[in-house]
């Protein structure tokens, strides 16, 4: 078991001050509220996280730099916004990740990661020779990169939440950052993958196999560890399937070449375990092309200024797709039009505006209201 510069008693007392604040009858209303919403079924609200700051006096705060290292302190900081969210009573649910970035996966393959203070860390690409072998060798074992840290901060988690039965009925441990198969392959292989759709797909379609099998293996072994299930990825939001799958990198790319280079490993991860895809940026190109893929519960277009969202919105309800995660401002048109199938997560500067946030949601069904 990892070993943490925080005592035992330190991080007890700060677990029992949350255990003390956790509403198990909330959680459910909450779980209810999702499961109705993603499935296109009347609510009284569409389910929003409402985030706010928390002094580190309140709860402690550490940079990525302290918790790369000292999984106490990771535990600490993930419960953050358990704390925020148990304190606010909003929509969110309770999720801890083992939070070493959005490399995990390419640490396996032999990226370097290189960890800032208030940033996620990153994965470096590796040499051309480098991956070269990787891809000769298939896909890494479990012991190759952070993915043991992985492993080990979960155990460590379940273990310290263990004494404390309502935050550990409360706070499921997520899914890591497996990023996607096309951003996984993006970073071992550096920009120059965009060269390689044109003068090398077979290397290229032989990482994306090896990428796709890794996620689905890594993902696997960590639900051992935790004993949860399989097809829920826990965290803020529920009932979205197993996976969280990042299709950053794929808005550099047509929808034909979508539809060439990475569908066919999305459709494999996602027919497998379910899950939803997330993407920043401008992916009006691709992104109804997701639609039909089997399992896929949700699609997650993080920077709403680049789409209409009316128009979005119908084209997944006729599919049955909700959109989660939208950050940006809902006009009257698109509150009018959005009364399911939909979730959102807010920004206050304060638990003041939070609280009026809130009041204006349960009012009205949108905080914008």
């Amino acid at each position: 078991m990892p070993k943490s510069q925080l005592t035992p008693n330190i991080i007890a007392d700060h677990l029992a001050r949350l255990e003390d604040l956790i509403d198990l009858d909330h959680i459910q209303r909450t779980q209810t509220l999702q499961q109705k919403a993603f499935t296109f079924q009347p609510v009284p609200h569409i389910p929003t996280t409402i985030q706010y700051p928390i002094d580190k006096d309140e709860w402690p705060q550490y940079s990525f730099t302290e918790i790369f290292d000292d999984p106490g302190k990771m535990l600490l900081q993930e419960l953050r916004s358990v704390y925020a969210g148990a304190k606010l009573q909003d929509d969110r649910l309770y999720g801890i990740r083992c939070n070493y970035g959005t490399g995990i996966i390419a640490s396996m393959f032999g990226c370097q990661t290189k960890v800032f203070d208030n940033s996620l860390p990153i994965g470096l690409h590796i040499s051309p020779e480098q991956l070269d072998k990787q891809i000769d060798q298939g896909p890494p074992e479990f012991n190759q990169g952070l993915f043991p840290k992985v492993l080990e901060t979960a155990a460590f988690f379940k273990e310290t939440l263990k004494p404390f039965p309502k935050l550990s009925q409360a706070a499921g441990i997520q899914v890591f950052d497996t990023q996607g198969t096309f951003d996984n392959a993006s970073i071992i292989w550096g920009s120059d993958i965009y060269l390689a759709l044109f003068d090398n797909p077979e290397k290229f379609h032989q990482l994306m196999a090896i990428i796709t099998e890794n996620i689905l293996a890594t993902v696997k072994k960590l639900r051992q560890v935790t004993n949860q299930p399989l097809d829920e990825h826990h965290g803020t939001l529920n009932f979205l399937g197993g996976l969280c799958l990042r299709n950053d990198s794929c808005v550099n790319l047509s929808g034909e070449q979508y539809l060439e280079f990475v569908k066919p490993y999305d459709v494999q991860c996602l027919s497998e375990i379910g899950g939803w895809i997330h993407f920043c940026g401008n992916a009006n190109q691709w992104y109804k092309h997701l639609l039909d893929i089997p399992n896929l519960k949700a699609i997650n277009p993080y920077q709403g200024e680049f789409y209409n969202l009316p128009q979005m919105f119908q084209i997944c309800q006729k599919a049955q797709i909700p959109i989660v995660q939208w950050i940006a401002p809902v006009d009257p048109q698109a509150r009018q039009l959005i009364q399911t199938g939909f979730a959102r997560t807010v920004c206050y500067d304060s638990y003041q505006q939070a609280q009026a946030a809130l009041d204006r949601l349960q009012t009205k069904g949108h905080p914008d209201a």
